[in-house]
């Protein structure tokens, strides 16, 4: 299951991946609200908890998605989870990475500073938003 946080606002879009995660999960959940960010804020900044992530064999659901230039627009990612996916997400691609964005790992115990660092320098993040409208 994938859940869209409460935290989410405007071009800061947080997920929770738990259990296992499929195919429906997220072409009907995390693309959609993704897509839907970009769309409404041009540039988007993801944080994504997988510290309940059960599913590791899913790879990229959604290359095609991946590979367009909307993932351009994701500036930033920070991801939460525990040693093992720290380890893991380094000789792998999954589906909740996408290319030519900062990204930073963070454990689960330091999920706020998480969070303070996607919302680092927001003010940047409005000036470009408003030369996409």
């Amino acid at each position: 299951m994938i859940e869209l946080l409460p935290e989410s606002r405007g071009c800061l879009v947080g997920f929770q991946f738990v259990g296992e995660i499929t195919s429906e999960d997220y072409t009907e959940d995390f693309m959609p609200a993704l897509r839907r960010a970009i769309e409404n804020f041009g540039v988007v900044r993801l944080f994504v908890d997988i510290s309940d992530l059960q599913s590791e064999g899913v790879g990229a659901m959604d290359d095609d998605v991946r590979g367009d230039s909307r993932v351009l627009y994701i500036e930033r990612q920070a991801i939460v989870g525990d040693e093992e996916w720290e380890r893991k997400l380094n000789y792998v691609d999954h589906f909740f990475i996408f290319p030519n964005s900062d990204l930073r790992f963070f454990r689960k115990n330091c999920e706020q500073d998480a969070w303070d660092w996607i919302r680092e320098g927001m003010p940047q993040i409005r000036r470009m938003q408003a030369a996409f409208q």
